[in-house]
This record gives C-alpha cells, structure tokens and sequence, in this order.
C-alpha cells in the first residue's frame, strides 16, 4: 500500500496517467518489484460512506477480477463522481482494459 503523500505525489508527477468515465488511474515502475496500491476518493464524491464503499468496490475487482501478478509498480486510482452509480462489472470492465493499457506501455519502454 502506497502509504504517505510524497508516494503519491511521485506517482502522479511522474507516472503514466489513464482516464476513465469511473476513475483515473496513475501507474509508475517501482524497484520493489511487487505492487503498491494507493486509492483516492475526494469529499466531493459523497460522505464518508460513500467514498468508503467507492474504495471498496475498486478494492474488490482489482482482488477477485483482475490479475495483477505481473505488474510491478505503485498504482494510485482516483475515484470520479460516476463510479457510485456504476454497476460492479462497469467498474471491473474498465479496471481491465486499464490494466491492459499498462501492461502494453511497460512491454514497450525500455527497463
């Protein structure tokens, strides 16, 4: 788990940036070889029941739909005002083809 703003701020100064009606996402290589999730919901989402639910559904798709096992870095997901309407497999649909988008630029750029 990314754990103090300065690990955020380097994901977000630094990192590769996908946009989704549900969320954006921010991913950077990392050298401790395992990944670090970070997730982001804002007041202005909701209260704090809401944005707790927003951040456990994004927590459930990537554990139980999306496999993560090849990536290595630090992944920090900031929640739009959408994701707290949308159904579960709206959310895992996107998460997918951001993790799939990721996984392309990693296999592009040179290590």
């Amino acid at each position: 788990m990314l754990s103090n703003s300065q690990q955020f701020r380097k994901v977000y100064d630094q990192g590769q940036r996908f946009h989704t009606s549900y969320f954006s996402a921010f991913i950077l290589k990392n050298d401790v070889d395992e990944l670090r999730l970070g997730i982001t919901v804002t007041r202005k989402i909701g209260n704090a029941v809401v944005r707790n639910r927003c951040k456990r559904r994004l927590r459930e798709a990537l554990r139980t739909r999306i496999d993560l096992s090849d990536l290595a870095g630090d992944l920090v997901i900031n929640a739009k005002s959408d994701l707290v309407k949308a159904e579960f497999t709206q959310i895992v649909d996107a998460l997918e083809k951001t993790v799939a988008r990721f996984r392309d630029s990693f296999s592009k750029t040179p290590s």
